[in-house]
């Protein structure tokens, strides 16, 4: 299928692993130019080099997409070697945890920032070139918790602000919609990432079993029972951001292996 984006430049916050690498990989595969931005530039380094052995073009900056000024940064190392994106990936992490009860103010207010106020901030900084061409693709990489808010995980803060976040794709797409800029979600459930091995392996620990362990028993509960993958997400990704998806927008598409037992 031809996603129509070949030429398109895509910036990817978070591209250096797990769903953010997965999606740089794709965007490549399907002929754009790729623009990796995450902290740390060892595993950036990495990640570039496999985006590159497939043919790709691509560069990473180091910068953290949490603050006005690392945005800058990114959007202007992407203009600066392939033009302004056309494509926003935002993927970042979404802060500090921690139950209601431990969570002070700086919890929250990290949260809000992370989830809501770089995302503000994101999409400044792209509407510019977007609006001109009358093309873009804004997603967001969030969580199903949005449509039921986890409750085994200490997660008082992201519970709210990424609610919040997806409030705010909601209200920007209506904005952006006329200007031929499409803004989407893509909730996740358990993705096969570092990050989420990270996580369970400290749960599975403290219930007294292996991360292989806790995952099997937490996955056979699962319609689809496994775990979900990296590529999976980016290949929903490139979809939602391709020239095919122009009709979709201010929507979430969860990705949980049918986990979560709600309609909407």
């Amino acid at each position: 299928m031809d996603l129509g984006i070949s030429g398109k430049v895509a910036l990817v916050f978070g591209g250096s692993r797990g769903i953010g690498l997965g999606c740089a990989i794709e965007f490549a595969r399907e002929g754009c130019s790729v623009v990796i931005a995450a902290r740390t530039q060892a595993t950036i380094d990495v990640a570039v080099a496999d985006v590159g052995a497939g043919g790709g073009r691509v560069i990473g900056i180091s910068a953290d997409c949490t603050t006005r000024d690392g945005i800058a940064d990114a959007v202007r190392a992407a203009s600066d070697a392939f033009g302004p994106p056309d494509i926003l990936i935002f993927n970042v992490d979404s802060g500090p945890k921690g139950s209601f009860l431990e969570a002070d103010d700086d919890i929250f207010a990290a949260a809000n920032n992370n989830n809501v106020m770089a995302f503000r901030w994101a999409v400044q900084a792209v509407i510019p070139h977007m609006r001109s061409q009358g093309w873009g693709r804004i997603l967001t990489i969030g969580t199903n918790s949005v449509k039921a808010p986890h409750r085994r995980l200490a997660r008082a803060a992201q519970n709210t602000y990424r609610v919040g976040a997806l409030a705010l794709a909601k209200t920007i797409s209506a904005e952006l919609g006329p200007m031929g800029i499409t803004v989407n979600t893509l909730g996740t459930g358990a993705i096969d990432t570092p990050q989420f091995r990270e996580v369970f392996t400290k749960i599975a620990e403290a219930q007294g079993q292996t991360y292989d362990e806790h995952i099997a028993e937490r996955t056979s509960q699962y319609p689809v029972p496994r775990m979900g993958t990296p590529e999976e997400m980016a290949a929903a990704a490139a979809f939602l951001c391709s020239d095919r998806a122009g009709f979709i927008t201010g929507q979430i598409l969860v990705i949980d292996g049918g986990s979560l037992e709600v309609l909407q």
